[in-house]
């Protein structure tokens, strides 16, 4: 075993501004709060990025001069349980830092979700027949006749619902939600978090609305928190949006930002601590068998140490299988676990624990106290969000991490070293991780064709010269945002739209795109989680489920989550009902599950042998296949069911000769590239499903078409 890494803590400046806009004289802003006020103070409009580390106080650099302006904003965070987390912390810091601006008369903060929309907003507006219709309601009498000003707190989905007119209306389906063209700023949280496919698409509508007049939309201020811009994304903010581009942490590092290994300085915040990380190797998914078998003694011994230890992994059955054993172990310690299926009392939990056992569910936003942390991370973005969850302390603090045996080796070569700043961990980071995902192609490729069909979508009903201008600046602004080369052309981008245009309709015009989801029943969740949407496959693979008609669900599900089951059912593949996990097999692993091709992927792969001349498509249909090895694993006849409800499904696809992992080490794809087995009469191939559909067709094409040197006799 290595001896730890040690990581530098990182400290900011704090600054004396008796002009800052905070109740009281003890606050101390950093350079950072400072300069986004000064930009909303001196420049009528921008795009800024905030790029200050994790607990540098991103969400008081925009609340500060936004409340000050009184203007209304719009927030978009990644998830739902972030947008309800941030929802509260905005309540505590508005009532404790801004006591002028009282909720509700003042300042009015609204959220909104499928959830909120359903709920909520459903009881506020009872004659309203859908969600677009409680959203245009609710926005008209928030906005054109409210009093208050209004933070509006939503998810980039429904962002994407309200520009594209998704939210349309009986008799006119185009209609956008106008009230949107009313907030004159828009916040981004965890912009880096976003995939690329995701992130082209807010840039490219946030871009669209900034540059329509003003007295079409008051849009003039746009912030990106998010970790330091990669390079493509540096050049599109500068090249590609029309708002002019500032990067208020520039001065920071050398000025700003100090690292510090002991103790930390006074007129100075320690907003990460000095940390001994312990290196360890690690399949994706396989953490949990390693901390409960090899590690064991050290994982009983870390966890049961006094304060709080926290552990956050991949997988649910990973922290099913961790707590189920710390709990049995730790009888005088507090064993908590929270994850998709256990958020209830959350508050309680966060507020009681001395172990806590987690995903991604607490991975951003929940703030809690941290002793010590586990952590896996199958990406960069996944090991420096939960390494960051250790904050805001000035002493050493230990932490270990599970990673993939190749970066885990670039990390170990700095043990034994002075400690590493946070800067050069995270290019350490950079040059060790590979995401599947970052493909420029997929801009000229995919990004392109949605825009394009995005503005089709917006000239359907314009009278002609308006048709016209649209058409043109929306061709100036594709090219600015995609066109890698000079001479792209508009037959260049039909070219690659035209075989998939369905598909990029039905798919593209979605924030994520698509994914087979099912509408869980949870006879012992805990509050709102009773029923959800959750993961096809990871329920096949481990959960303890029965598969049912939407009539046979509606009357095993209490009768007040009907209404969630009338308002989720056209958006998922079918119902069950779960009672928890299945114990794994003697391998560690869950049942078997592969898709079966069904007579259209048959006659699709006979039109379409080659695999560089295959292209994705919506297939109505599929098959599903679970094999067990015992009884007690089956999911008995009720799969037949779930095989009924697959029958009437459009999906993107794309589907390569070649079992999953070939496929996934040719092209180098990653564990956590969802990939499926097909089970066809000339073997398995792999089908991807969704977005992943389209990425990993760029990733063949790329291959395809880059330069093979053999042929001319480079030996390679």
């Amino acid at each position: 075993m290595t001896q730890p890494l040690s990581l530098a803590g990182v400290e900011l400046c704090r600054h004396t501004d008796s002009d800052y806009p905070v109740a009281g004289t003890a606050f101390k802003p950093y350079a950072h709060q400072q300069e986004l006020r000064e930009l909303f103070h001196t420049e009528e409009s921008f795009l800024a990025v905030n790029d200050s580390p994790t607990g540098g106080g991103k969400t008081m650099s925009w609340l500060a001069p936004i409340l000050e302006r009184g203007e209304h904003a719009l927030a978009i965070y990644p998830t739902n349980a972030l947008i309800h987390d941030q929802e509260r912390n905005l309540r505590t810091e508005i009532a404790d830092n801004f006591p002028e601006k009282e909720l509700g008369t003042d300042t009015k903060l609204v959220t909104v979700t499928a959830d909120t929309l359903r709920g909520e907003h459903a009881e506020r507006f009872p004659t309203a027949t859908s969600n677009g219709a409680r959203l245009r309601q609710l926005l008209r009498e928030d906005i054109y006749h409210g009093d208050s000003q209004v933070i509006l707190l939503t998810n980039p989905d429904i962002f994407v619902m309200m520009r594209r007119s998704l939210y349309g209306r009986p008799g006119n389906p185009g209609a956008r939600t106008r009230a949107l063209n009313e907030f004159q700023t828009i916040v981004v949280d965890e912009f880096h978090r976003a995939g690329r496919k995701e992130q082209n698409t807010l840039l490219f509508l946030l871009d669209e609305m900034y540059a329509l007049p003003s007295y079409r939309c008051a849009l003039s201020q746009i912030v990106l928190l998010s970790a330091t811009p990669t390079d493509w994304l540096e050049d599109r903010f500068e090249n590609g949006i029309q708002a002019p581009y500032y990067r208020v942490t520039e001065q920071r590092t050398t000025v700003e930002q100090r690292p510090f290994t002991d103790t930390g300085s006074s007129d100075w915040g320690a907003v990460m601590p000095p940390v001994d990380l312990d290196i360890r190797s690690a399949s994706t998914f396989g953490s949990a068998d390693e901390l409960l078998n090899k590690d064991w003694d050290e994982t009983r011994e870390f966890a049961s140490r006094p304060g709080k230890t926290v552990f956050i992994l991949d997988g649910i059955r990973e922290v099913e299988d961790v707590y189920t054993r710390l709990v049995d172990t730790l009888d005088e310690q507090e064993v908590v676990r929270i994850d998709g299926f256990h958020r209830g009392d959350l508050e309680a939990k966060l507020d009681q624990f001395d172990v806590l056992v987690s995903n991604s569910a607490v991975e951003v936003g929940i703030d809690f106290t941290v002793d010590r942390l586990v952590f896996s991370a199958h990406d960069r973005a996944s090991f420096l969000q939960r390494l960051g969850r250790l904050r805001t302390e000035t002493i050493r603090q230990s932490a270990r991490c599970y990673i993939p045996s190749t970066v885990a080796t670039m990390l170990e070569n700095r043990t034994g070293s002075d400690s590493v700043t946070r800067e050069a961990l995270t290019r350490i980071l950079d040059d060790a991780y590979h995401n599947p995902h970052d493909r420029e192609s997929f801009d000229w490729r995919y990004s392109a064709a949605e825009a394009y069909h995005h503005l089709q979508r917006r000239t359907r009903d314009a009278n002609p010269e308006l048709a016209e201008q649209v058409r043109n600046e929306g061709w100036n602004r594709i090219t600015a945002h995609f066109a890698s080369e000079s001479d792209f052309t508009r037959e260049d981008l039909e070219r690659y739209i035209d075989p998939i245009e369905s598909a990029v309709e039905d798919t593209l015009k979605w924030y994520r795109g698509d994914s087979l989801q099912v509408l869980v029943c949870d006879p012992n969740g805990e509050g709102r989680e009773v029923v959800r949407a959750y993961d096809l496959f990871y329920l096949l693979r481990h959960g303890d489920v029965e598969f049912h008609s939407r009539e046979e669900f509606q009357r095993v599900v209490p009768e007040t989550h009907h209404t969630t089951i009338s308002n989720t059912a056209p958006y998922v593949t079918g119902f069950c009902t779960y009672r928890g996990t299945i114990p794994p097999n003697e391998d560690g692993y869950g049942r078997e599950v592969a898709l079966e091709a069904t007579s259209e992927i048959y006659r699709w792969l006979k039109t379409e042998t080659e695999r560089t001349a295959r292209t994705p498509r919506t297939i109505d249909n599929l098959s599903v296949q679970v094999n067990v090895d015992d009884g007690s694993r089956r999911i008995g006849g009720s799969i037949d069911q779930l095989r009924e409800e697959m029958v009437d499904l459009d999906i993107l696809t794309y589907v390569v000769d070649d079992d999953p992992r070939a496929v996934k080490n040719q092209y180098d794809l990653g564990p956590f590239f969802f990939l499926y087995g097909l089970v066809t009469d000339d073997g398995l191939c792999s089908i991807a499903l969704g977005t992943d559909a389209l990425y990993l067709h760029c990733a063949i094409q790329d291959e395809a078409e880059s330069v093979d040197l053999e042929r001319f006799g480079v030996d390679i």
